[in-house]
C-alpha cells in the first residue's frame, strides 16, 4: 500500500531504483546467512534490529518532509521528500525481504518428499501472495495518482507514511530492548516498552488493516470524485478523453478495493485455517494396578498415534503417547512434550504423520522414543507378555513439565 503511494508521490525511477537496490542488499544478507547460518546467526540479528530502527528513524523523516511538501509546494522540498522517501524504501526491501525468501525455504516439511502436494500448494499459495502485493501496491499507485495533483492527494500520502511510521516505532521500541538500549520498564506518557511490545505480539495485522481502512476511504473518495466530469469541454472528443479518464480511476479504485479485501481475507481466513490448531486426541483408558500402567500392544498396533494422560498425586496431568514404528515391531514411547516446543505436545495428520503443534515438525515415527530434536521426551518402559508396562513413578519424574 505505501509503495504505491510512494511510487505517485515522487519520480517513479527514484522509487523503483531504491527498490532495486534494497531487494538486491536484502538477497545478498540472506545468501550471507545461508552460507554460513551458525556463524552469521547472531551478526544477522543484530543487523535486523538496527534496521528496524533505522526504518522507524527514516519513516519519521519523511513524514516530516511530506509535511513540508504539502506546505510549501517547492522544488527543494519536493526533492527532499523524494530523497528521504527512497532511503526508507531502500532500508525497508533490505529489512523485509530476507524473511520473505527465508518462506521458499519452508515449501517442504521435515520428512517429506521433495516434490509432494502439499510443498507444491504451499509454493503455489506464496506465489499468489507475493502476486496479491504487487497487485495492490499498484492498484494504489494508480488510484493515488490520480489525486497527486489535488492538495487530497498530500493529506492521503501523510495518513500512510504516519501509520507506516507507528508500525515502526512500535517495532522499534523492541528491538532497543533486546538491544539493551531500552529498558523493558522504560515508560513514556505512561505507556511502557513492555506495552507496546505485549499490545504488538496480540495485534499482528493492525497497522495492516489500518493501511488497508486508509485504501477503502481513499478509493471511496475518488470514486465519488471522478463520477461524473463538471468541466465543459470545447469539443466532443475531449468530452470522451475525460470520461475515459474517470472511468479508469475508478477501475483502479474497484481494483484496489478487491485486492485489498483479497489481503484482509489471507492474513485472517486463510491465516487462521492455517494455523487452527488440529483436534485434540481424546486420551485413551489403561490399566493400572501396584503403580504400574499397562496397555495392550493390539491397542496401539495399528501404526496411528494413541495418546494417554495419568494425572500424579501432585495434581499435574502427564499426558504420553505410543506409536507402532513403521519398521520391524518396534513401538516409540514418550510424552506429550518435546524439550524444545515445551509441552504444545503432538498430533496426527494422515495416516502417517506425527507433527508437533507448535513447529510444525514431522516426526520420523522410527526416532520416537530417541533423544534430540523435537521428538517426545523418552521415558523408561518395558514390552513384554503382549503389553507395554510403565511405572508411574517414570511419569512423576517429569510432572512438573505439565504445570
Amino acid at each position: 500500500m505505501i509503495l504505491g503511494v510512494i511510487l505517485s508521490f515522487s519520480r517513479r525511477k527514484f522509487t523503483v531504483i531504491a527498490s532495486f537496490l534494497g531487494v538486491a542488499a536484502g538477497v545478498c544478507m540472506f545468501a550471507v546467512r545461508m552460507y554460513d547460518p551458525r556463524g552469521m546467526n547472531i551478526m544477522m540479528i543484530w543487523i535486523n534490529r538496527w534496521l528496524v530502527v533505522t526504518v522507524a528513524g527514516l519513516s519519521l523523516l519523511s513524514l516530516l518532509a511530506v509535511i513540508l511538501a504539502s506546505f510549501f509546494r517547492g522544488k527543494f522540498t519536493w526533492l527532499a521528500g523524494i530523497s528521504v522517501l527512497s532511503a526508507l524504501v531502500m532500508v525497508a526491501m533490505t529489512y523485509l525481504v530476507p524473511p520473505v525468501l527465508q518462506f521458499t525455504r519452508e515449501f517442504v516439511y521435515f520428512g517429506e518428499a521433495g516434490i509432494s502436494t502439499n510443498s507444491m500448494l504451499r509454493a503455489l499459495g506464496f506465489t499468489l501472495g507475493i502476486c496479491v502485493c504487487l497487485l495492490l501496491t499498484l492498484s494504489a499507485y494508480k488510484v493515488h495518482q490520480s489525486l497527486n495533483t489535488a492538495g487530497q492527494g498530500y493529506t492521503f500520502m501523510i495518513l500512510s507514511v504516519m501509520i507506516f511510521a507507528a508500525e515502526y516505532l512500535a517495532s522499534s521500541m523492541a528491538a532497543l530492548q533486546r538491544l539493551k538500549l531500552l529498558k523493558i520498564s522504560d515508560s513514556f506518557m505512561g505507556i511502557s516498552v513492555f506495552d507496546v511490545m505485549i499490545w504488538r505480539g496480540e495485534n499482528p495485522n493492525a497497522f495492516l488493516f489500518a493501511q488497508l481502512g486508509l485504501a477503502l476511504a481513499m478509493l471511496i473518495f475518488v470514486i465519488y470524485t471522478h463520477l461524473k466530469t463538471s468541466r465543459v469541454y470545447p469539443n466532443r472528443a475531449l468530452l470522451r478523453k475525460e470520461k475515459a479518464r474517470l472511468r479508469d480511476c475508478r477501475r483502479w479504485s474497484y481494483s484496489l478495493c478487491a485486492w485489498g479485501f483479497m489481503a484482509a481475507f489471507i492474513v485472517t481466513v486463510l491465516h487462521w485455517y492455517d494455523t487452527k490448531p488440529p483436534a485434540e486426541i481424546p486420551p485413551e483408558p489403561y490399566d493400572i494396578s501396584d503403580g504400574v500402567i499397562s496397555v495392550e500392544l493390539a491397542k496401539v498396533s495399528d501404526g496411528h498415534l494413541h495418546k494417554f494422560s495419568y494425572v500424579t498425586p501432585g495434581g499435574y496431568d502427564v499426558r504420553f503417547l505410543i506409536v507402532k514404528k513403521p519398521a520391524g515391531t518396534a513401538y516409540g514411547v514418550g510424552l506429550d512434550a518435546c524439550d524444545i516446543c515445551g509441552i504444545a505436545g503432538y498430533y496426527e495428520r494422515g495416516d502417517d504423520e506425527v507433527v508437533c503443534r507448535r513447529c510444525d515438525v514431522v516426526m520420523n515415527k522410527n526416532t520416537i522414543g530417541f533423544k534430540g530434536g523435537c521428538n517426545p521426551v523418552p521415558f523408561e518402559y518395558e514390552v513384554r507378555a503382549g503389553k507395554i508396562y510403565i511405572n508411574v513413578k517414570a511419569l512423576e519424574e517429569h510432572e512438573k513439565r505439565f504445570k
